[in-house]
């Protein structure tokens, strides 16, 4: 993690791409903490925020934090699973098209 970057984030954004990586396309949805739904959209711009909401549905899920799924059955779990082999054609952030959260300012 670099300074200033919340862990929290960083496993977003490895999920999104390990959910990519196992199966060729982005998810749905995520399952995060649910401070974290409220943490980003504060973090993030308002405009950030709706475009993360108009990719992805976010979750509020205490018991399965980082968990990446889609309307086909296809999941990935971050806590859960070891990182599939192989690299996101397309950066998670780069398919989302926002900026990374204001966490140091």
């Amino acid at each position: 993690m670099r300074n200033g970057e919340s862990k929290y984030w960083t496993r977003f954004l490895n999920t999104l791409e390990g959910f990519h990586t196992l199966h060729g396309k982005w998810p749905s949805a995520i399952h995060l903490y649910p401070f974290l739904k409220s943490e980003l959209q504060e973090k993030l711009s308002k405009e950030d925020f709706k475009k993360l909401q108009a990719k992805i549905q976010l979750k509020p899920d205490e018991d399965n934090p980082f968990l990446a799924i889609d309307e086909e059955g296809n999941s990935y779990d971050f806590a859960r699973t070891a990182p599939p082999q192989g690299v996101a054609a397309v950066s998670a952030a780069d398919w989302l098209g926002i900026n990374q959260p204001r966490y140091y300012e």
